[in-house]
């Protein structure tokens, strides 16, 4: 269905997100080199165990994790290697298509933003008029994709199916397979957030009935040592969670309190994981959803997957009671999950509508 242009966009968004700013103060735009000791490691294993000490024990860690930097890095979250290396290499092969055969699947031509974003595609404009320097895939929750029979998938900021290249058998398959085996891991991540602010474990339960999650795969040339431009703006991500598998080239960079950007080099085998908006806003500002960029300084392309892990797109995503102690009761913004993703996507590729280049890629009512 052709976009119809001009709706209003919400205020979700920087800087003027529904519930505040979001993250910290940026001081610098110079980096430094981080250890693993400024993002920290954990072990989540002990989340499907049976047993509440090995669940508690990672949820004390997590909530230390989700106070102090809003990061961990997750060994032990039961995605097989074999798997994770398949997405990689299917990534590959799709990025290797042509540039006509990619924008068959131009991103902004689909109500619900799934498909292609072309490099400079989305993001802000530099001084050079060019904005992110990556390209991306897109997919996500869809008809074919739930596995909540009560769910019909109509929100209406978010109804339509996935695009997928016709020119890659098995792409849509491998694929579909890693969404539906990191979407139940964010099920059982749920849980133990719930753990780590002393709830009960089942308290998100009713936000993921039919989680209205998202995908990417990415994919970052290298930039010159001295270029200023970015891989991907300083951003928050407006989910629950996001689970990224980094790949094995350092770009990621994560804001830290004092306004510094630290370095968040890949460690193999673990996700970084991050809070989003939507856990920031649901604790009541307790658990930090952090600034975080990509620059690709390092002489080496760069493919990354990102997963995010987002509550039921119909959910009005405000503060859960338990967590607002004795403060006045604050007022709903009425935002859904669906709607914060719909206007942050808008947003987000509004670059794809202005560059000429893309414009006889375009199909605009």
């Amino acid at each position: 269905m052709p976009l119809v242009r001009g709706e209003q966009i919400a205020t979700w968004g920087d800087p003027n997100k529904a519930n505040g700013y979001f993250g910290t103060e940026e001081k610098s735009r110079d980096a430094i080199a981080g250890d693993f000791q400024d993002i920290p490691i954990v072990d989540i294993s002990g989340i499907f165990s049976p047993d509440l000490k090995h669940r508690q024990a990672v949820a004390d860690q997590v909530r230390d994790a989700c106070i102090r930097v809003g990061f961990f890095y997750a060994k032990g979250h039961g995605v097989p290697s074999e798997m994770m290396d398949k997405t990689f290499g299917w990534a590959k092969r799709f990025f290797e298509l042509s540039f006509d055969e990619k924008m068959e699947l131009f991103i902004n031509n689909q109500d619900n933003y799934r498909g292609y974003t072309p490099m400079y595609g989305s993001g802000k404009p530099d001084v050079d008029g060019l904005a992110n320097a990556n390209e991306a895939f897109d997919w996500g929750l869809d008809a074919k994709l739930n596995d909540d029979p009560a769910y019909d998938c109509c929100d209406p900021y978010m109804k339509g199916s996935n695009v997928w290249p016709k020119q890659l058998p098995g792409f849509e398959e491998h694929l579909s397979q890693y969404f539906s085996k990191v979407r139940d891991l964010g099920r059982v991540m749920a849980r133990n957030i719930a753990l780590s602010l002393g709830l009960d474990e089942g308290s998100f339960d009713p936000y993921l009935t039919h989680p209205g999650c998202s995908a990417v795969v990415a994919h970052y040339p290298p930039m010159e040592p001295t270029s200023t431009k970015l891989g991907l703006d300083p951003h928050t991500d407006n989910e629950f969670l996001t689970f990224l598998a980094p790949g094995k080239v350092r770009a990621l960079e994560v804001l830290n309190r004092d306004g510094q950007w630290i370095s968040a080099p890949p460690i193999e085998g673990t996700y970084v994981v991050n809070v989003g908006d939507q856990l920031q806003r649901l604790t009541n500002n307790l658990y930090i959803s952090t600034k975080h960029r990509v620059i690709n300084h390092t002489g080496e392309e760069r493919i990354s997957v990102p997963f995010f892990f987002s509550a039921n797109w119909e959910s009005t995503i405000d503060p859960l009671k338990h967590l607002v102690g004795n403060e006045a009761e604050k007022e709903s913004n009425n935002v859904s999950a669906g709607q914060m993703y719909k206007h942050t996507m808008m947003a987000l590729h509004m670059p794809g509508d202005s560059n000429p280049i893309f414009q006889k890629y375009l199909k605009v009512a």
